[in-house]
């Protein structure tokens, strides 16, 4: 197999792939497991294998409920349900399919294309579309409907916030910057109804990994031609059209939207839900409505209902527990007052209490944190542990670090200010936690500020926040991905975060190039120490997430090695293998 086709193993390819990410500026996922399932399947994306079928409900002496209608909420109501032009719609993700798809091992796996080949080099790819999948109207899905998609995203006129993801495409960058002007000069093309071909910048061993994610969804081109943006509302258009699993049949905005099975849909006699129903309900209200029956799968059960979900005889059967494979950490802003003094910063390193945070306030959902990469994973530190002089908690005697500085004693305190981004009440805890901790130990005010997570967003990468309370999800399991794709500060494009450390900056660069795996780990783990010593970032704790499902509900995903696999980011084909029993 040529070396391009075991991209896993390929720190170009690796790198190549998390700038894809990058471009997107999407909250991280455990991408790492789709890098182990490429290595396990030792080359899928040129031989995709079929999906092993599930057992029958009758196989496992389950009745078949006759209404197959499955309730789970969304938090907020969603901009739009058009992917295609905004991966941050906050839609029904299912309402459309891609060429390919994750499985719950986040291997890749047929969609709308059957198969899938490289040339010799992986800079060309050929796609063969099936021909028993249609849109939701009857509309045949052809390999035109994928080149006049990812033509509209790559198009600057659209305005596509993650048109980067489809950078490989050979030209796309240059015409999304207006360097070009001719979008067909875009290498995508239909060659016939049933042939899609992706002429790619150069070898990419990895495009159909970038093929499987929401971002390569299609759109239907005579909707938005005839409807522009509203082409998904169903208050505004006869039928809004789609190619997925499922259609969407009803909206009420700020209430309730409602998709049904799409029977034009490939495989859709194995899907058994017939219909489903998202109201719109916050996390705050969340718990209340599942305890009322109202939604089937409660996908964030909020911390402060924890130890009661845990020790209740009933609820306590229903948990889904699910590792997120990431890190919550603080940045502290060297380009902000007080940050700017490094003796701050590291009375703040030594002021946080990471056990009592994920013991005593997340109540187990979440495990102290003293490095970037979580314990279990390539490039985990073992020497940094929680007695080391970088990061040990100190109390109020981390005021001693403050001597010399114009805070000395904890006085003179300018506005403080910690900003994050909405996404349930544990991360919230927490920061409340980290807030409490530096009043008690150095006397500094601190205010919260939540913010809707697409203004956090923009306002993370142009550095107008003081303090950052942040988490990351890895993308493949090795240190470049933590280290140098987060913390690196001389990227051309832009930059995550205001820290920049010349020292650092060497190290995680050349470690990259370093065939000795020791070797390797050594400089990265160099390159902890100097970050920690420097103190612009506290890592805190690697989260976990909880969900609830009722009892009447089966299907529910799970990994190979047993673990629940419900929808989050990569992953969100589990309505496919949900239905429902008699209750």
């Amino acid at each position: 197999m040529p070396d391009i086709f075991r991209w896993w193993e390929d720190e170009e390819q690796l790198k190549l792939l998390a700038r894809r990410f990058e471009a997107v500026r999407l909250g991280r996922r455990d991408f790492l497991a789709i890098v182990a399932a490429a290595a396990a399947a030792g080359g899928y994306a040129c031989a995709p294998t079929q999906q092993p079928q599930q057992p029958r409900p009758e196989e496992m002496g389950e009745k078949l409920a006759k209404e197959q209608v499955f309730r789970t909420n969304t938090e907020q109501d969603p901009a739009s349900h058009d992917f295609n032009k905004d991966l941050y719609c906050g839609g029904f993700a299912n309402l459309f399919a891609g060429l390919t798809m994750f499985d719950p091992n986040f291997e890749v796996k047929p969609d709308i294309a059957e198969r899938w080949e490289p040339n010799a080099d992986g800079s060309v790819w050929t796609f063969y579309l099936r021909k028993d999948s249609r849109w939701s109207n009857g509309d045949p899905v052809t390999a035109h409907d994928f080149e006049w998609s990812f033509k509209r995203q790559l198009d600057p006129r659209t305005a596509a916030p993650y048109a980067g993801f489809l950078y490989d495409l050979k030209n796309a960058e240059a015409v999304n910057q207006k360097k070009v002007t001719d979008i067909n000069a875009i290498g995508v093309k239909a060659k016939d109804d049933y042939t899609l071909v992706c002429e790619l910048e150069g070898p990419r061993g990895y495009w159909p990994v970038l093929t499987s994610y929401i971002a390569a969804l299609p759109s239907h081109r005579k909707s938005v031609e005839k409807y522009g943006d509203a082409w998904t509302d169903p208050n505004k258009v006869p039928e809004v059209v789609s190619n997925g699993p499922f259609k969407l049949v009803r909206w009420d905005h700020d209430k309730v939207y409602e998709v049904v099975k799409n029977p034009n849909y490939w495989k859709a006699k194995e899907i058994k839900l017939e219909r489903i129903i998202v109201p719109v309900i916050g996390s705050a209200a969340s718990q209340l409505a599942y305890e009322n029956n109202e939604i089937d799968w409660h996908w964030r059960v909020p911390l402060g209902e924890w130890r009661r979900v845990q020790a209740d005889p009933k609820l306590s059967k229903e948990i889904i527990k699910f590792d997120l494979v990431g890190t919550f950490y603080l940045e502290l802003g060297v380009k902000y007052k007080p940050w700017d003094d490094k003796r701050v910063r590291q009375a703040v390193a030594h002021a946080i209490d990471r056990e009592r945070i994920a013991s005593a306030v997340l109540q187990g959902l979440g495990r102290p944190a003293y490095t970037f990469n979580p314990p279990g994973w390539w490039g985990f530190n073992p020497k940094i542990t929680k007695d080391h002089p970088l990061v040990k908690y100190e109390g109020k005697d981390a005021l001693k670090y403050l001597q010399g500085s114009p805070y000395e004693g904890g006085r003179n305190w300018p506005a403080i200010k910690i900003y994050m981004r909405e996404e349930g009440d544990a991360p919230k805890a927490a920061a409340q936690a980290i807030i409490q901790m530096l009043k008690e130990n150095l006397n500094m005010n601190v205010e919260l500020e939540v913010m809707e997570p697409r203004a956090f967003r923009g306002q993370l990468w142009e550095h107008k926040l003081q303090t950052v309370w942040i988490r990351w999800y890895m993308d493949y399991p090795d240190p470049n991905n933590q280290q140098y794709q987060v913390f690196y500060s001389k990227f051309t494009t832009g930059q995550r975060h205001q820290w920049s450390n010349d020292e650092y900056d060497k190290l995680v660069s050349e470690a990259k190039g370093i065939v000795d795996r020791q070797k390797r780990a050594e400089m990265y783990w160099k390159a902890d120490e100097v970050m920690l010593e420097d103190a612009a970032f506290v890592f805190v704790y690697y989260p976990l997430g909880v969900g609830l499902l009722k009892p009447w509900v089966k299907g529910m995903p799970k990994t190979m090695d047993g673990d629940w696999r419900p929808n989050w980011n990569i992953f969100v084909r589990m309505y496919d293998s949900l239905y429902i029993v008699e209750h």
